[in-house]
């Protein structure tokens, strides 16, 4: 029986640039624009200050861990049993809930711009079953399938950046002055809630992947990297459409891709490149919900809840649990925002907001804890 599960941080790296995208194109460049305007390309670069501080504070607290722990084990080993597993139940229903967020919002994305007299409810039900199973198995399944999906996702997101370059009026990117500063920087905390909010995420596959230090030029170097990504997207975008238009877009990314022509004669390819995007919702799910059985199966008692090689059906080891979160994630995905317009409302500022809380105060609270208590 195979007993390596383990990976490495560039394929976990990979994976944190698939899901990235999922919120990714939820938010930009329709926030970025909302704000800044014609500088809504600055919002990304503007928030890189902020990411290099959190990244020092994250990755001093991952290096600080034992072998084989990652952010669910070390709460139990920095709290305490009571406080730990009690803050990981509650860590365990944030992750459900925004799996079930990723699961609607991606059958919103797909009812509105592929299938506009459909309803969301069946993406949310079969994707919630796929990511199911894909938590049924090991974190490097997960973990393995973005490595090989990346170069087809990234591939599709190069050639739409490029072809659109060609369409860009530069009277929608200028003037930037210095009045644009404060703009700029208030739009810039959509990419630090995406940003930031990955590198959360990740963390919680860290106790699968050997440990080693200098993680932060690795993470900096990721970031810097989507950073780029991200300004490219809102140049392509906000030049074309121009920012007043991109704002009241809802995916202005692929009402870009529908606009394309690709060398004179291949057209109206956005239902394809939508589609690709399921990869990016179903992983982000599914890791969500690993990580969410995970956390509970450490509260509960579960002293090994990584995967073994278990069959993929056997409940042994409180691998009930798993079916458990595939169950309250869909039903979270049915309930949230059952009115599309409320869907805004959730995007831009409910998630976020429990995601800031987190990301930002969970996060320093923990390692200044653990070392006031010399435990790190």
């Amino acid at each position: 029986m195979k007993s390596d599960y383990h990976f490495n941080r560039n394929q976990l790296l990979a994976l944190a640039s698939i899901i990235l995208l999922a919120p990714t194109m939820r938010l930009f460049p329709h926030a970025a624009a909302d704000y800044a305007r014609q500088a809504a390309a600055l919002s990304a670069p503007a928030a890189i200050p902020v990411m290099l501080m959190y990244i020092y504070l994250i990755t001093e607290l991952m290096d600080s861990r034992h072998e084989g722990e990652g952010i669910a084990e070390l709460c139990l080993r920095l709290l305490g049993a009571g406080v730990g597993r009690a803050v990981l139940f509650i860590l365990s229903a944030w992750l459900l809930l925004y799996s079930g967020f990723i699961l609607r919002a991606g059958g919103d994305r797909m009812i509105t711009t592929v299938y506009p007299y459909s309803n969301p409810q069946s993406f949310v039900i079969v994707m919630g079953i796929l990511s199911v199973l894909a938590a049924l198995t090991s974190a490097r399944t997960i973990v393995r399938s973005a490595k090989i999906i990346l170069p087809l996702v990234y591939g599709i997101i190069i050639c739409v950046i490029f072809f659109s370059f060609f369409s860009v009026s530069k009277e929608n990117l200028l003037p930037v002055t210095i009045e644009d500063a404060v703009p700029v920087i208030k739009s810039s905390f959509a990419a630090v809630n995406v940003l930031t909010g990955v590198i959360f995420f990740i963390c919680f596959f860290a106790a699968f992947m050997p440990k080693r230090r200098h993680s932060f030029r690795d993470y900096s170097l990721w970031m810097c990297l989507m950073v780029l990504l991200i300004s490219c997207m809102c140049i392509t975008v906000v030049g074309s459409f121009g920012a007043e238009l991109t704002s009241t877009l809802t995916w202005p990314f692929f009402s870009l891709v529908r606009n394309l022509v690709f060398f004179n004669s291949l057209q109206r390819v956005e239902a394809l490149v939508v589609s690709l995007w399921i990869f990016p919702d179903f992983l982000l799910a599914s890791m969500l919900i690993y990580s969410a059985q995970h956390c509970i199966r450490l509260a509960l008692g579960e002293s090994n809840p990584a995967y073994s090689g278990e069959k993929l059906f056997c409940m042994s080891k409180k691998r009930w649990v798993i079916p458990l979160c595939g169950v309250i994630t869909i039903t979270c995905g049915l309930l949230i925002s059952p009115n599309p317009m409320q869907m805004d409302t959730w995007s831009t500022k409910i998630i976020p907001l429990i995601n800031f809380v987190f990301v930002f105060l969970f996060i320093p609270c923990l390692y200044f804890y653990g070392k006031a208590k010399k435990k790190l």
